[in-house]
Parts: C-alpha cells; sequence; structure tokens
C-alpha cells in the first residue's frame, strides 16, 4: 500500500468534456496525469501546450506529463485508470487495455451507466487478462462540464455526491481508500448493483429526446431539461424510472428516484420530477442536441435501457415503457440496439437465476478477477462472518 503522503499518478481516458474537467482539476491538485484521447483531433490545439484551463466552479490551469493517442504510454504504471468515455467505447477500451495493465492498478468508469464495471471486468477475463486490477464504477460524472473551446473545461456544477463501487464488494472499500482524498464526493455503494442501476441518464436523456423528436428534427433549439420536460415528459419519465425501481428492487437492489437522485446530487428540496428538473439551476441553458444522432440515444439505450429491460425480462418485470423508447430509437436510427447492446448474453450472465449469479459475482464467488485484501480475511475468519453482505442485505 502506498504512503499516505504519497500523490497518485492518473491516467485520464478520454478527452471530452468531463475528460478534461477531471484531467485539469487532478494535475491542478498536483496529481501527475495522462491524457489519453483516440483521435487526435480533439487534443491537436492544446497538446503541445501541455495544459488544461479550468473555469467557472472550478479554476486554474493544470499542467499535464502526457497528452496523446497512445494508450500504452499513457497508462503504464498509473495508480489509477479514469474512463470517461460514452459506454459504448468500454468493451473495446478494455481489450485494449490488456496487454499494457499491471497488479494493482483501479480502473474506474466514470460513468459506468449500467453493467459498465460488470462488461469491462467480464471482457478483461475473456481477453485472458492475468494482471490483479480492480475494475469500479461511478453511477455519474462528478461534474457537469462543457469544452467548447478545446482545452478550456467550463464546469457548470460539482455533484455533492457520487455512489461508487466495485465489481466485487469487498473491494470498493479499497476504491474508497485510493480516491477519497481526491474526490471526497465519492460514496460507497453496498453493490455495483446500486451505482449500475441509478443510472439516471438512462431514464432522462432517451425519453426527453425522443418526446421532443419533432423539434430536434426541425432544428428548433430549446433547452433540454426546461422546455424539454413538458407535463406529458414528466409523467413519462415517471413511468420509466418506476419501471427502472421495479426491476431494480426484484434483484435486491436499492437505487434512488429521479428525484432522490436529483436532490442529493445538486442539494435540492425533494419534490416531483417535473418541478425538480425543470428549477434545477444547474440545468440552466443545457441546450438540447441538434439531431437523433447522438449520444443520448446511441450511449443511453444500448448501455441503459437495454441492460435494464433485458435484466427485468429475465426477472419476471414488465418495462413497456422502456421498451417503446428502445424500439423507437432502434427504428429512427436504423440500429438494432438490443443486439447491440449490454444484454445478458454479452455479458456472460445467465437469464435463469439472475439473482443468484449477480450475487456470486458480488461476493467473489464467480470467476471475475479477484482480490481479497489480508486484513478483512483475517478478520471474517476470527468472527465467522461473510466478508460482503448477502444480497438480500444489500
Amino acid at each position: 500500500m502506498f504512503a499516505a503522503t504519497r500523490k497518485l499518478s492518473f491516467a485520464i481516458i478520454g478527452a471530452g468534456c468531463g475528460g478534461q474537467a477531471i484531467a485539469g482539476y487532478l494535475s491542478l491538485r498536483g496529481h501527475d496525469v495522462a491524457l489519453y484521447n483516440r483521435s487526435h483531433a480533439r487534443i491537436a490545439s492544446f497538446q503541445n501546450r501541455g495544459s488544461i484551463e479550468l473555469c467557472d466552479k472550478l479554476n486554474g490551469s493544470g499542467t499535464l506529463s502526457y497528452i496523446g493517442t497512445d494508450l500504452a504510454e499513457a497508462i503504464a504504471d498509473r495508480d489509477i485508470i479514469m474512463v470517461v468515455t460514452t459506454a459504448t467505447a468500454h468493451r473495446s477500451l478494455a481489450q485494449k487495455m490488456v496487454p499494457h495493465l499491471r497488479d494493482g492498478q483501479l480502473i474506474l468508469l466514470n460513468p459506468g451507466r449500467t453493467f459498465g464495471a460488470l462488461e469491462v471486468s467480464h471482457t478483461l477475463r475473456k481477453a485472458g487478462c492475468t494482471a490483479d486490477v480492480v475494475v469500479g464504477e461511478a453511477n455519474t460524472l462528478v461534474y457537469v462540464a462543457r469544452a467548447l473551446v478545446p482545452g478550456t473545461a467550463v464546469v457548470k456544477a460539482i455533484k455533492k455526491s457520487v455512489f461508487v463501487s466495485a465489481v466485487l464488494a469487498a473491494d470498493t472499500s479499497y476504491l474508497m481508500r485510493r480516491l477519497r482524498g481526491v474526490y471526497p464526493q465519492f460514496t460507497a455503494a453496498a453493490s455495483f448493483l446500486e451505482t449500475s442501476f441509478g443510472n439516471i441518464g438512462a431514464v432522462l436523456h432517451p425519453t426527453v429526446t425522443l418526446l421532443n423528436k419533432d423539434r430536434i428534427l426541425s432544428k428548433i433549439p430549446f433547452d433540454f431539461y426546461r422546455d424539454g420536460i413538458t407535463r406529458e415528459v414528466a409523467r413519462y419519465l415517471e413511468r420509466i424510472d418506476r419501471e427502472r425501481l421495479a426491476m431494480a428492487a426484484a434483484l435486491g437492489g436499492r437505487p434512488l428516484s429521479v428525484s432522490e437522485w436529483v436532490s442529493s446530487r445538486y442539494g435540492l428540496g425533494l419534490a416531483d420530477i417535473y418541478t425538480m428538473l425543470r428549477s434545477n439551476p444547474y440545468y440552466r441553458n443545457v441546450k438540447a442536441p441538434t439531431t437523433l444522432d447522438h449520444r443520448y440515444l446511441l450511449e443511453d439505450v444500448p448501455t441503459g435501457l437495454v441492460p435494464i429491460s433485458d435484466a427485468a425480462s429475465a426477472v419476471g418485470v414488465r418495462t413497456p415503457a422502456m421498451d417503446h423508447l428502445i424500439d423507437e430509437a432502434s427504428g429512427i436510427l436504423g440500429r438494432d440496439f438490443r443486439k447491440e447492446g449490454r444484454t445478458l448474453d454479452n455479458l456472460g450472465l445467465p437469464r435463469y437465476r439472475l439473482q443468484e449469479a449477480l450475487a456470486n459475482i458480488i461476493a467473489g464467488n464467480a470467476t471475475v478477477p479477484k482480490r481479497v485484501h489480508v486484513k478483512e480475511q483475517l478478520v471474517s475468519i476470527v468472527t465467522g462472518r461473510a466478508m460482503v453482505p448477502r444480497l438480500a442485505d444489500v
């Protein structure tokens, strides 16, 4: 274990708005930070400068030790790998990382969407990864950020609480020890069921986008959360949210409702969905996309709605409102999101006795990369208690 005074080294994977904000913040805090992006075009204008400017809620200039397109160089010997890409890139990134990972590294998805950490862990295992790494996920990005000018991250809001979890519940304490001093907002979740089914983007983004598709197709500008959420849209959001919560409950998870999530993340008083989303000051001037060919559908449907719907069908929970959005998005974009997305089959999960299979993964009784902390193991042996909570207790 590293000494408490040692600064951590980070690899930030993805130079979008969130990636630039995280890289700038961590380097400003004195950490050694590498920033990787798949394409050179996004980083070309500030690569030689070697720094990222932060403004609004965070201010300053953070100097990075590496900015480039070489994944091996970016993650080599880094303590923590923060993946800040769209969730559709998680699988391919995991495959590319395999030859370059080493024991003790931590991979954190920011965010994982639904079953992101599980997908990365499953992919590493299938690809023959032998390094002892911890894979975890956050249920949301810690910042509301925009990077209108490459190399300058405008941080519009900093969330007050972000749930994080490792694939193995016993590893979450390790994750928290490494990152709590860097991001005090991080709060340990009971398991990845809480972070994965706490994927609020899957509820908000596709619903508001598809129910405003005529305005988007007509190129009519509007505020996504204020103008886009009418009473009718809010009622549909409530239906989607009820389906998500019912499915999570069937598997033993207890994620926050949309209203509870907005209240806890932004420090707002609890109210109905319509009131909370339209009145949230941090959502002011968040513009709607100008095309349906956008991550609100391309990411949030296959890595959000699809795994929730597929898991629900395996445990006998009906999701008609969610299924309608999946079918509509697939039809509009000419894609088969159910085939492309994170299905139980793609994740190596059984449809029969799904709850038991997930419980075994969480407890470390399944074939996933495993880290057993000696102190926790001794406590477990001496007291006779299980090392991690049973799913029924999660």
